[in-house]
């Protein structure tokens, strides 16, 4: 719901704290990341509705999974029919002006045709919608400030007046400016300034601002520097195939040794399969599991990939626990699967998957739940 206070033209929307959101958030391990990521969260509800109530039609954030994102770099991008807007949140209560980060400005396929000054109050449960500005306003009149990589106009030269923007963002053709494509980085240019990045205080100002771009525009290595600084790394099926192996993932045989011959082991491993596993905490309430990999390499070197989860020490399954397959860049769910109540394992149905492809596993009982990321 859009609310209006002293200034008729500048809407303040209602932005109640969110506990669930809140919560989401524990797993980031950087407190200032952890409160930035909560605040775009909560910003984007409160944009929502905004917009629903004011045009009746419905923005959608983008990436749609910006979790890797602003964690590094402020700015709530939005999509809203054939438009993109960024709208930059600000806690300071006197802002004078509208930073925009670099990376909304310069990376060709991230400029936005509008760029909006937000300023939040936490206390007040309030984002308020101060001025905007277009991109060529942005990039040309723009003031850049090489030490934090930002384009700043001043409060005079934004648009103060939001009674017009929904009629001028759908009539008006904002002024395009062509960008220079970023130069592209080799996977091994990639690895390496990733591998750099594990320890950056600043890492979007450790780096030329080109290489920084172009690895932050790759969803899949903006997602491995998110999960390196993490301390979440991603199993590398290609690692598997030359016989490399993290200590944590070991022989079914080795974990498994009291188990029944059950899925993978009935089956047997044929030449050019491989298969691991490794054991997982569930806490609370507190079980062991094992939960166990499959791969084979096809011909056309896609690899066809099953996921099972085994009882560690009892006979069965915890009745109720979920083993499910998720795409770490939209969090979409593709499968799920549901032990029952007299399961000794279960299993997600066999899959392939390109040379590259990320997905996740999850194992959920309740409110725990621990997760896996690959990469085939």
């Amino acid at each position: 719901m859009s609310l209006v206070f002293d200034n008729p033209v500048q809407p303040v929307l209602a932005m109640s704290p969110d506990l669930a959101l809140w919560q989401q958030c524990q797993s980031i391990t950087d407190p200032a990341a952890r409160w930035r990521v909560y605040l775009h969260r909560l910003g984007l509800e409160a944009l929502r509705g905004w917009a629903q109530d004011e045009i009746n039609q419905s923005i959608h954030p983008w990436p749609a999974d910006a979790v890797d994102l602003w964690q590094w770099v402020d700015g709530l991008a939005l999509v809203l029919g054939d438009r993109r807007l960024v709208v930059i949140l600000s806690e300071a209560i006197d802002a004078t002006s509208l930073a925009v980060p670099q990376e909304w400005v310069d990376i060709p396929d991230w400029a936005a045709d509008y760029y909006v000054a937000a300023q939040v109050d936490v206390d007040e449960q309030r984002l308020a919608l101060w001025g905007y500005g277009t991109y060529a306003q942005v990039k040309i009149q723009g003031q850049y400030e090489p030490r934090d990589r930002t384009y700043s106009l001043s409060a005079n030269d934004l648009i103060q007046d939001f009674s017009v923007f929904w009629v001028a963002q759908q009539l008006e053709q904002p002024q395009t400016i062509a960008l220079p494509d970023l130069p592209p980085l080799s996977e091994a240019q990639a690895e390496r300034l990733i591998e750099r990045l594990a320890g950056a205080l600043e890492p979007r100002l450790d780096m030329p601002f080109e290489q920084w771009g172009a690895l932050l525009k790759n969803t899949r290595w903006r997602r491995q520097i998110w999960q390196q600084r993490q301390g979440i790394a991603s199993v590398d099926i290609s690692d598997w195939v030359r016989q490399l192996f993290a200590p944590s993932w070991r022989s079914l045989a080795s974990l498994l040794p009291q188990t029944p011959a059950l899925g993978f082991r009935s089956v047997g491993i044929s030449p050019g399969m491989i298969s691991r596993g490794k054991a997982i905490f569930l806490n609370p309430p507190g079980f062991y599991l094992v939960l166990g990999v499959r791969v084979e390499i096809a011909d056309d070197d896609r690899r066809s990939i099953s996921i099972q989860l085994f009882p560690s020490t009892a006979d069965i399954l915890p009745g109720g626990i979920i083993l499910a397959l998720d795409l770490p860049e939209t969090e979409a769910r593709l499968q799920t699967v549901q032990a029952g109540d007299r399961d000794n394992y279960i299993q997600l149905p066999s899959f392939r998957c390109p040379l590259g492809q990320q997905f996740r596993v999850r194992v959920q009982l309740g409110d725990a739940m621990v997760q896996e990321d690959f990469i085939s």
